[in-house]
This record gives C-alpha cells, structure tokens and sequence, in this order.
C-alpha cells in the first residue's frame, strides 16, 4: 500500500558505473545581488549561467538592521528574507521556501541528522539593530552523495532563475531600516563527454512551502498532493524566536483509517533527541522518511512514500493555539509524467 518506488541508487535506477570517474566538482561565485531601505518588498534576481549539472547553490547572505525598534516580527531575523525561489523557464518551480520556513524547519533536515548545518547563522536570533548572518543553501540534488535531482544547464531549452525576496523593512520591525546582501554560489559537476555516463535526468527534486490559517480547536487536516514520491514532509506549528508547540497530536493518515505514525510532543522531543543529537525546536513537525536509516539523507528508499499508489494521505493534527500551520513538501517529481 504504502512503498517507495523511486531508489536513490540500486534496484532499476542504478547510479552510472561512470559518472563518478567521468566528472568534476568545480563551485564559483556569481554577482551578488543588493537590497536598500526600502517600505516594501524587494525580489532580487538571477538568471543561472547554463552550464555543467547543477548540483546546489549556496547563499551567503548579510543583513544590517537599523533604526529606533519596536513591534519586532515573531519569527526573528530569519522574517528579513520573505521567500526564496528556484525556478525553471519561469514555469516549473524547483525550490520556494520562505525564509522562517528555511531556517525553523527545512534547515535541521537537509543533510546528516546529527547536526545542524548553518550553526554559524544568527537567523534565529530576534530582530534588534545589529548586523545577521542569513545563509542558506538550496540542495537541487538530494543529498551531496546521490546524483539524483541534478539538472542539466547546458540547454538552450532550460533556464534557471534565482529569486531572493527580501521583506519589507516595516514587516520586519516598526522603525527598521534593512540593507542586506546576497552572493550566490553555484555547485555544479562537469557534463560527460559520453551521455552513457550521465546520472539520471528524469526526476525533479522539488522543496515547496505553503501555509494555511487555523482557526478554532478543531482537528487540523492537511491533505497531501498525490503523485509524486514524497522524502519528507515537515510542518511548523508554532514557530518563531520564541517558539512554543502549539499542537498537542498529529497523525500521519493513509487511505482515510490506516494511521502510519501517531505523534504526540514527547514522543516528537524523545525522536528527535536519539535522531539529532539536540532538542526539538518547539513547533517543529517532522515526517521524514529519508533520515529513518541513522546516516541522515543517504541511500534510504525503504520508507519513501509513493503518494500514486494510495488514494488518502493526510496529516492530522490536534492544535493547542494554532492560528498558522506551515508546511514544507519535499519530493521526486518525475519529468515524464
């Protein structure tokens, strides 16, 4: 009923006997692109030089807030970048996550669960007149060993876009004045001279956000979008700074009676803990089913979830306080349909 059907490496999709001896590693810096003071939002962008397989692209990115401060935005720092987007010929979304979402619940499950990627980033500090360190980096490939979710630039066909939307300065305090700065990085690998050698091209490793408004103690349900193969599956619920749990249960429904997990907030704290190595952010809802192998995000398939071969999944979560849920899918899309 529930099954992967999309390996990472083995089983039908077999990673290329050449691919590792016929490439190369190169990452290099692109312009960075500036934000001012400015009242409203700002969208910063970037076209990609078509060239090698683009593996991940790293923002470095630097905000200076300023000014006489008051009613500061709940979800810190992190609330300077209101969005982020990859997306190709302006048509198929790769990546679209807003910056608390990043920081608060997609950055502690991008890589190796044992530890928290951009530990040096000050994204979770609350806003105060000082200058942060917002970095982020966007993994196109699912992991940094599999080749899986790599796109090909070197296309007349294809072109990438890089969006960073930076929030307005009101939005982010009353008073505040924000400048920042974003210098992109891009990771690619060279292109095989022969197309024997080439990694798999036919799968879309896609990050997307949304959020909905709760009102009232009554059940939340979140019905997932079927069809694609789903790694992990995150929802926030009671983020910010200072963040409290503001749900009590949640469970992970398959064709409306068969529940696959039933959370409660120690349970989340307790396998979060054995899993991390640290405590849970408080609001943080993980489904991941990438990490369940003890060696984070690597080569797993067992507990993907093919959302085709079910006809009902759905999160359900009992809210204490809630008043916004957020929700950040990660899956395979595959090109052909």
């Amino acid at each position: 009923m529930v099954q992967s059907a999309v390996p990472l490496q083995g089983g039908g999709r077999p990673r290329p006997a050449g691919f590792n001896s016929a490439t190369r590693l190169k990452r290099f810096q692109l312009p960075a692109l500036s934000k001012t003071a400015n009242a409203a939002q700002v969208t910063l962008r970037q076209d990609l030089p078509r060239v090698g397989l683009l593996s991940r692209i790293y923002l470095a990115i630097s905000a200076t807030v300023s000014g006489t401060l008051s009613n500061q935005n709940a979800l810190g720092a992190a609330s300077i970048i209101n969005r982020v987007r990859l997306r190709a010929n302006n048509a198929i979304t790769i990546f679209d996550v807003s910056g608390p979402g990043y920081h608060y619940l997609l950055r502690d499950a991008l890589e190796f669960e044992g530890y928290d990627p951009l530990s040096h980033t000050t994204a979770r500090s609350a806003v105060s007149a000082t200058t942060f360190v917002l970095d982020m980096v966007i993994p196109v490939a699912v992991n940094l060993r599999d080749p899986i979710g790599l796109i090909l630039l070197q296309n007349e066909q294809t072109l990438l876009t890089l969006e960073v939307v930076c929030e307005a300065d009101g939005t982010v305090a009353t008073g505040a004045s924000v400048t920042a700065t974003v210098t992109p990085y891009m990771e690619v690998f060279t292109v095989p001279p022969d197309p024997q050698d080439w990694p798999p091209l036919d799968l879309v490793h896609q990050i997307l956000e949304e959020t909905q408004s709760v009102t009232g103690s009554a059940d939340v349900t979140y019905q997932w979008p079927r069809g694609n193969t789903y790694l992990q599956v995150i929802h926030g619920a009671g983020i910010a700074q200072s963040g409290t749990d503001q749900w009590t249960a949640a469970k992970l429904r398959v064709n409306q009676s068969d529940y696959l997990e039933n959370l409660t907030t120690g349970l989340a704290d307790l396998n979060y803990t054995f899993t991390h190595g640290r405590a849970r952010l408080k609001g943080q809802i993980y489904w991941d089913f990438m990490g369940s192998s003890g060696l984070g995000n690597y080569n797993l398939t067992r507990d993907l979830i093919n959302s085709a071969l079910v006809t009902d999944l759905a999160t359900v979560i009992t809210p204490s306080s809630l008043s916004t849920l957020y929700t950040i899918r990660r899956q395979l899309v595959p090109l052909n349909g």
